[in-house]
């Protein structure tokens, strides 16, 4: 049975922190690299005091997925984009942004049965030239997706990218936590509420550039609890694949005959292509969730759920 007010901790403590974040990085910013910065600052101390809200604080050693993600990949993500953000060339901080995209999945995967022989020697699941294969290949996967979000937000604005993020981070949280991976799913949740917090602030923290807001903290946060939930629960490739197309269909909205649309209707119509398919995944993932629940009623049935009801 869901704890509501567990989480509606989470919610409150992850925007509020996200939200004090932003207003106390970013009030009177003048710096260029502040005004980037200081949304993957807001978004982080956001995740990271929702996490402690569940008890998920950083911890070392981080032996455990959610634990590796706190400890190393939320430091490395501020430390990298603070760096980025300081980076004349924009090629440079592309550069590091590629760094940093390529140690997010061996980290999470770090002394997992797909990388490590746990069980002894060649016991690994995956062989040397598939570790490397499916590793490059999410690499890949994560740059692409970082970039066309970029591309969005030169096309719209921050705000617009960062409310886009805000709700699919939501669904993530949701699916996550449906597919029988509840902690994972919480951290996901965490980071709705920083991104949500982090950009209702953002409109009184100004002066503040609608169109350089980083979105590293966010792009790395989504990406690693979907890879939490896919490795680790019972999350699917195909809706893995979908949570990261749904943002990409809000690109709709910039085709040359929509363009012309008024404000109003042009957030409609993003809304719609957000929101809809969103909805649908966590439908689906909610059906699944109760078959299997009724399949575990079932004394002579196997547990799909790993932590549900751990805490």
């Amino acid at each position: 049975m869901l704890d509501v007010f567990l989480l509606a901790k989470v919610l409150l403590v992850g925007g509020l922190t996200a939200a004090v974040s932003m207003l106390l990085s970013a009030w009177g910013t003048v710096r260029l690299w502040q005004r980037s910065a200081c949304w993957s600052w807001a978004v982080g101390a956001g995740v990271l005091a929702a996490s402690g809200a569940t008890d998920q604080w950083p911890h070392w050693p981080a032996l455990e997925d959610r634990g590796r993600f706190l400890t190393l990949l939320v430091p490395l993500t501020l430390l990298l984009d603070t760096l980025a953000s300081t980076a004349r060339s924009r090629r440079v901080a592309w550069i590091m942004r590629a760094g940093l995209a390529a140690i997010v999945t061996p980290i999470l995967l770090h002394n997992s049965v797909y990388l490590a022989d746990l069980d002894g020697r060649n016991s690994a699941e995956w062989s040397s030239l598939q570790a490397t294969i499916v590793l490059c290949g999410l690499a890949a996967l994560l740059m692409l997706w970082w970039a066309m979000l970029s591309g969005l937000q030169s096309q719209t604005s921050s705000h617009v990218v960062m409310w886009v993020l805000a709700l699919d981070a939501l669904a993530v949280a949701a699916t996550v936590m449906l597919s029988g991976y509840y902690r994972a799913g919480l951290l996901g949740l965490g980071l709705a509420a920083a991104l949500a917090g982090a950009t209702l602030a953002s409109h009184l923290a100004r002066p503040q550039s609608t169109a350089n807001g980083s979105l590293s903290m966010a792009v790395v946060g989504i990406f690693s609890v979907l890879l939490a939930g896919r490795f680790f629960g019972q999350l699917s490739t195909g809706q893995m694949a979908w949570l990261l197309l749904a943002p990409m269909l809000v690109w709709t909205v910039e085709l040359p005959r929509l363009r012309s649309l008024s404000p109003g209707w042009r957030n409609a119509v993003r809304l719609s292509c957000l929101t809809v398919p969103l909805i649908v995944i966590v439908i689906v993932a909610q059906r699944k969730f109760i078959a299997a629940s009724t399949a575990r009623s079932t004394p002579s049935s196997p547990s799909a759920f790993r932590d549900l009801h751990e805490k």
